[in-house]
């Protein structure tokens, strides 16, 4: 077995990565990076973020990105943790982009976004959706930009699609025949296949994005597309989104912006080929329909999340008086609301009892004063419940960076809060 010494470098992205492996590993490039550019090259001076060395039989990956190395024992399992860490280049290299979990397929010339949820048949579908004919922007991450008439678009990421195996019944006979004429990749887990130039989009070719629909796969389920409300819709994307690049607070922002302004959609299914045609059903004739412009607020301001460059966490609420952290966003939709946190780097979903809390936090209040307050507006709640709530949020709160102490002077405030440097 002879290991080579090389660097591959990416259309797109600065850094490469070093790898010192064997052919089966290069071999297994072209089917997973089927629509994205890259070159292999012997030497180079130009940087990398990332490394890959066959040793003792394992491939290892190492990157300063990463908790720490992690081996694989055969070239498709480590050439599929090289997307992910690319998907997170691609994300500092470009701290504009957006990036959510999912799968993206085009219909009249707009996405259709199919957040990831767990066993929905987000793999199987984007296979079938292939089979069909539907072009394929990902299966898995979408970058998202902004053009500057404010209009969303996911970005290709020119990998090509993943099925996980055992391959489920309910892909269909299409999609069987399909991947019996495609370049396929496999181990035990799963199956890459390299689909034609003009089945998949090319990296970074854009589309405006027309609709997201969540996945809910279900044994015997009657096919059927539904509109489910905006508040949820939020909620489900918020949990998907993996940007760790940006700003929470602008985030949040554009994620409610697609909730409210798009329609949103739940398609209940079974097999692949009926949900398929529903889909297409719906969505091929929607080119006509003007899309919303998105321009951010701006109502928290540089300067303003330029002066918040700590935040303080608190391990003792039992005593004193806090309230709403300055420089907290909150956004509503449907009634319930989200906020950000630790200086716009987290959010965090409010459900009914801890939006009154927060309210009642918009003036000082302590633990103590909080819960008279909630017993005197429902007298029919039980005391120890409602004091196990607001204790649970205000921790929660306070460990989040949302609280600010009024007066935390003293041994007992010192004890109780740490500043956090951004």
């Amino acid at each position: 077995m002879t290991i080579d010494q090389k660097y591959i470098f990416f259309e797109g992205l600065k850094a490469g990565v070093s790898v010192k492996a064997d052919a089966a590993f290069f071999d297994s490039l072209p089917t997973i990076l089927s629509h994205w550019p890259y070159e292999v090259v012997a030497q180079s001076g130009r940087e990398t973020f990332a490394s890959v060395e066959l040793k003792d039989n394992r491939y290892r990956l190492s990157s300063p990105f990463m908790e720490k190395t992690e081996a694989y024992r055969d070239p498709l399992n480590t050439i599929c943790a090289i997307v992910a860490e690319l998907a997170w280049l691609r994300l500092r290299e470009d701290p504009s982009l957006l990036c959510l979990h999912g799968a993206a397929a085009e219909y009249a010339g707009r996405l259709v976004v199919f957040p990831a949820t767990r066993r929905a048949g987000k793999s199987t579908l984007s296979v079938a959706l292939t089979a069909a004919g539907v072009r394929m922007f990902t299966d898995d991450f979408l970058p998202i930009s902004i053009d500057d008439k404010g209009i969303i678009s996911g970005i290709s990421s020119g990998v090509s699609p993943r099925l996980r195996l055992p391959m489920p019944g309910q892909i269909g006979p299409r999609a069987k025949d399909y991947l019996t004429r495609r370049k396929t990749l496999s181990n035990r887990q799963y199956t890459y296949v390299a689909p034609l130039k003009t089945e998949n989009a090319h990296f970074g070719e854009a589309a405006p994005i027309g609709a997201v629909v969540f996945l809910d796969r279900q044994d015997d389920a009657t096919p059927a597309l539904t509109e489910i409300s905006k508040a949820e819709a939020l909620k489900i994307l918020i949990k998907q989104n993996f940007s760790r690049a940006g700003k929470a607070d602008d985030i949040l922002e554009m994620l409610a912006f697609l909730a409210r302004n798009l329609p949103v959609y739940l398609l209940r299914y079974n097999e692949a080929e009926p949900a398929i045609d529903i889909l297409a059903h719906k969505f091929t004739g929607w080119a006509d329909t003007p899309l919303s412009p998105y321009h951010p607020s701006g109502e928290l301001g540089n300067d303003i999340k330029d002066g918040l460059r700590k935040f303080t966490v608190y391990r003792d609420v039992s005593v004193g008086q806090f309230e709403q952290a300055e420089g907290v966003r909150v956004v509503a939709s449907d009634g319930q609301r989200f906020l950000t946190g630790r200086n716009g780097q987290s959010i965090h979903y409010l459900n009914e009892g801890a939006a009154m809390i927060w309210q009642i936090l918009s003036e000082p209040a302590s633990v103590d004063e909080t819960v008279e307050i909630l017993l005197a507006a429902f007298p029919e709640q039980e005391r120890a419940q409602i004091e196990q709530d607001v204790r649970r949020s205000f921790l929660a709160f306070a460990k989040n960076g949302l609280l600010h102490k009024l007066d935390t002077a003293g041994p007992a405030g010192q004890a109780a809060a740490e500043m956090v440097a951004e």
